[in-house]
């Protein structure tokens, strides 16, 4: 149930904060266990023409590609037997070079590797070869959380490998069961003109409307497992209900109800940061909602996008916006996240 007053109190805020440039326009949901509230403000686009954002418009998740798709997918193939939690990477990816590295460390940002690669001047496979010949600090392996896009990518390969399409995958087990009829890779010609626009990228030479914003998934094709996807806030909301209904939509089941109680407990304690699987969890370094229980996961993408899920009290807060339009230079939105997730979940009986 939604507190009218409350959502009120949520719109003029979040039209207070476009108006400020913390971002050009943002759709936003409200989910409870039965039902939601979804609505828009401002610009999917300022330059070199105004649009504006209605429910309909669909935004570059960067990476909220990671729990949405690639730790789901993940979690599938582990009921399924493929792997588990603790097998070696080097046996699903044999040109990996790591041998101590288990999907678990992927899935925690534990397994030592950099955050990052600069891919500039690279092409794809440059790229592939750059992310199987990454290093890892000994000093990180399994005593500290360092949020790593090359885990990501890494398992995006291994869905890849296993499957023989990640994006194959997710779109027949996932999106189709769960509606979400708009959620997507490589967006087609068709939904291009409803992408928000992201950055007028300096790599690119161009503004980045309906093309993935994220340089390294860009050089991948457009599909990796750390960024890539393109969603709504409606069929996002289907993913959240999922969540609540402990994995069941419509009668489907997505995943076990004790595969998500196993995705969303803490893996890292005193490692700097708490990490479930895939997810951030409520904790002493993350306290991303005053107003979630403990029980609660979240994640960002950055392009200006997060879900927020609290799993005892069963609310979901998804937040849509580019803030990157027209350039990644805007961080206004970073540091006021956790009062957004405030207002939003006071909205929410």
């Amino acid at each position: 149930m939604f507190i009218e007053q409350r959502i009120s109190i949520l719109e003029d805020y979040l039209n207070k904060l476009h108006k400020e440039g913390v971002f050009p326009g943002a759709v936003f949901s409200l989910i409870d266990s039965e039902s939601c509230y979804i609505n828009y403000l401002g610009k999917a686009q300022l330059v070199p023409e105004e649009i504006l954002a209605d429910e309909n418009t669909i935004y570059d998740l960067a990476s909220l590609t990671k729990v949405v798709a690639t730790t789901t997918a993940i979690m599938m193939l582990i009921e399924r037997g493929h792997f588990t939690l603790d097998t070696y990477v080097t046996e699903l990816l044999p040109d990996y070079e790591n041998p101590a590295i288990t999907i678990r460390h992927l899935l925690t940002h534990t397994s030592g590797h950099d955050a990052d690669i600069d891919c500039s001047g690279m092409d794809k496979a440059q790229l592939i070869k750059a992310v199987y010949d990454s290093k890892i600090d000994p000093d990180r392996f399994n005593k500290r959380v360092l949020y790593s896009d090359i885990g990501y990518i890494l398992l995006g390969f291994i869905i890849d490998r296993v499957t023989g399409s990640f994006e194959e995958f997710v779109t027949e087990n996932l999106f189709k069961p769960l509606d979400m009829e708009e959620t997507f890779f490589n967006p087609k010609d068709d939904y291009k003109e409803r992408c928000a626009a992201t950055e007028i990228c300096a790599m690119r030479k161009k503004l980045i409307k309906g093309l993935v914003h994220d340089e390294k998934c860009y050089l991948l094709g457009g599909v990796s497992g750390h960024a890539g996807l393109f969603s709504t806030a409606k069929d996002l909301t289907n993913f959240v209900r999922m969540l609540l209904n402990k994995g069941e939509y419509n009668g489907k089941i997505i995943l076990n109800s004790q595969t998500i109680d196993i995705m969303t407990r803490c893996y890292t304690d005193n490692m700097g940061a708490e990490r479930g699987l895939g997810w951030i969890v409520m904790g002493e370094n993350n306290r991303f909602c005053d107003l979630a229980s403990e029980h609660s996961i979240y994640h960002t993408g950055f392009t200006g996008t997060s879900m927020l899920v609290d799993l005892k009290a069963k609310k979901g807060f998804i937040l849509l916006t580019n803030r990157v339009h027209p350039s990644r230079e805007n961080i206004k939105l970073i540091g006021i996240r956790r009062n957004i997730n405030n207002v939003a979940f006071s909205a929410i009986r």
